[in-house]
């Protein structure tokens, strides 16, 4: 504000020099001009008062002498040039009339050829009079005029300083408050108020920015709990999701595709943060005002994810918003499904050609030679018994598979459920020269699952195990408690799984060898069974092996203390069945 106060003053200096010089200039005209009227009117007085006294009788000279004292002029008479009065000489003899009387000039009062004094003439009777007023009177008039306007500028100019000083404060105070307010304001402070309650201009533009203060506050404090709501809409989001500006640079993010591409996308073009074709092309053609939908798939860490985005351009060409669909699930369930449809069919119909092939034989007469069709019936029979195998484990997959299905949760005996899967097996298992070992934990082995669903669980791991278990081998089942997991791992010494199939081993019909798997009976899905039961009991399932050394499958429960306060919580039934549905035996067919 020291640039205003300093403009004000000096706008107001100017103005007060300005007129002071003007009246400087137009002082000496004017002065003369009113001093020879005064000048002219005092010689006319003078020259009137000396008419009449001669009128009156009164002696010239001595007149001449009264007059010129009064009026401070000089009067001289002059008759046929002989001086008869004359007030500037007193007493003595008086001078020629030629010394005394100077030409007349057409003015009626002038200044003299000399410049020394104003002059008037008249004629009195036979008298020539003239009357004279020193130039020095006028003079030292305006002399005195001039001073007086000097002064009275210095005077007007300190008034003008002083009331400037005070009229600044009163102006300037108010204004560089209300600069600080504006600009606190456009830093973001708005907070900031004008506060003064002044009843003038100021003062009302003072209210009216506190009044777009707080009315700014309030639009920026709405303002920010939409862009927080829209930022928690954004971040819930499961799809990934984007906004670019005009010129395809990305100002708006979520976490989702902040977490897709694992870095800061912000100022960054599409084609940067996401390596697509198809998803760049989408972009550049909705800046075209041209809403697309394209697939594409995106590697990260080694992993290939499929995606479905949606890209369409913002109002007014500002830029465009993407949404990016993760159907990663759905391609890998259309591929399951279409690998379960080809797996189920093939599985199906090399038992039902079987079947078919050697009715048909029986049918053309094989069926009247006993040894032959003997042979043939029991083949039929294996196979019958494979189909009714691999029905049972699709019914038992889609049942663990279901989410209607549930099993019961409760504390459970893990190592009672283990040994009579043992004891039960072990005939089975004597018959293809394999021995079962099984080595119980040292402490109690409580948990919590099912007892139907971990009896289904181990008789397939068990059973599948002794398929591939090498003759005169034998195949260990551990129970281990550790902590917070109860852990059951059933070792056969057979020929391994390499790592590479360690991803896919669970899945449904997945086989390493599909020729021996069939030769053994498996149908494909006992693994799969085993993992959704698992699962679905709140537990973990998993596998170590190498090639040529063997494979150990293991499951993982939570543990349950029968003697903590949490037993009160589980209510066994009597039965101790699941919500299974009862009558379905646990198929021990499965294979990997």
């Amino acid at each position: 504000m020291g640039g205003l106060r300093r403009s004000l003053i000096g706008a107001i200096a100017t103005a007060i020099g300005a007129l002071v010089l003007v009246l400087l200039l137009l002082e000496d005209p004017l002065v003369q001009f009113r001093l020879r009227q005064v000048a002219a009117d005092l010689l006319d007085r003078g020259l009137d008062r000396f008419e009449r006294g001669l009128e009156a009788g009164e002696d010239p000279d001595a007149l001449a002498d009264l007059i010129g004292s009064e009026l401070g002029i000089r009067l001289t008479a002059v008759r046929e040039g002989v001086v008869v009065a004359d007030s500037g000489y007193d007493g003595a003899a008086l001078p020629e009339a030629r010394a005394l009387l100077v030409e007349r000039s057409n003015d009626i009062t002038a200044l003299s050829a000399d410049g020394s004094r104003h002059i008037d003439h008249r004629a009195v009777d036979e008298l020539e009079v003239q009357a004279s007023l020193p130039a020095t009177v006028t003079q030292r008039a305006r002399a005195s005029v001039r001073e007086l306007l000097i002064l009275g500028g210095v005077l007007a100019a300190l008034v003008a300083f002083f009331l400037t000083l005070a009229l600044t404060r009163t102006l300037i105070a108010p204004a560089t408050e209300l600069t600080r307010v504006a600009d606190a304001l456009a830093a973001g402070d708005l907070s900031a108020r004008f506060g003064h309650d002044r009843d003038d201009e100021l003062g009302a533009i003072g209210r009216a920015l506190d009044r777009m203060a707080a009315e700014l506050g309030e639009r920026v404090q709405n303002l920010r709990q939409e862009q927080d709501r829209i930022r928690t809409i954004l971040d819930a989001m499961v799809e990934a999701v984007f906004v670019t500006d005009a010129l395809g640079r990305i100002t708006l993010t979520n976490r989702a595709l902040d977490e897709l591409v694992g870095s800061d996308a912000l100022g960054r073009t599409a084609r940067e943060v996401v390596q697509s074709d198809e998803l760049h092309a989408a972009v550049r053609g909705a800046r075209k005002a041209s809403a697309r939908g394209v697939d594409l798939a995106i590697e990260k860490d080694e992993l290939r994810r499929y995606f479905r985005a949606q890209v369409a351009p913002l109002p007014d060409g500002s830029g465009v918003v993407a949404v990016l669909h993760d159907v990663t699930r759905l391609e890998s369930a259309e591929r399951i499904r279409r690998d379960f449809v080809a797996n189920a069919s093939h599985e199906l119909r090399t038992p039902l050609t079987a079947i078919r092939g050697f009715a048909e034989t029986l049918r053309s007469g094989a069926v009247e030679e006993p040894e032959s069709a003997q042979r043939f019936l029991d083949i039929i029979l294996k196979h019958t018994l494979r189909l009714q195998a691999l029905v049972a484990d699709l019914a038992a997959l889609s049942r663990a598979e279901s989410p209607d299905h549930r099993l019961e949760v409760e504390p459970i005996d893990v190592e009672s459920v283990v040994v009579d899967v043992v004891r039960g097996l072990t005939t089975k298992a004597a018959q293809r020269d394999v021995q079962l070992v099984l080595e119980p934990g040292s402490a109690e082995s409580w948990a919590l699952g099912s007892e139907r669903g971990l009896d289904q669980v181990m008789v397939n791991l068990v059973d599948n195990a002794t398929k591939y278990a090498p003759s005169g081998s034998a195949v260990h089942v551990r129970i281990r408690t550790t902590g917070e997991r109860v852990r059951v791992e059933v070792h056969n010494p057979g020929p391994g799984i390499a790592k590479e199939h360690h991803a896919r081993i669970f899945e449904r019909f997945y086989r390493i060898d599909e020729g021996r798997s069939r030769d053994i009976g498996g149908t494909g899905l006992g693994l799969a069974i085993v993992k959704h039961l698992t699962l679905k009991m709140g537990g973990e399932v998993g596998l170590e092996s190498e090639s040529g050394q063997g494979v150990t499958f293991w499951i993982e429960l939570p543990t349950f203390d029968p003697e903590g306060p949490e037993r009160e919580s589980f209510r066994p039934s009597a039965s101790g069945a699941s919500s299974d549905e009862p009558g379905e035996p646990a198929s021990p067919s499965a294979t990997r």
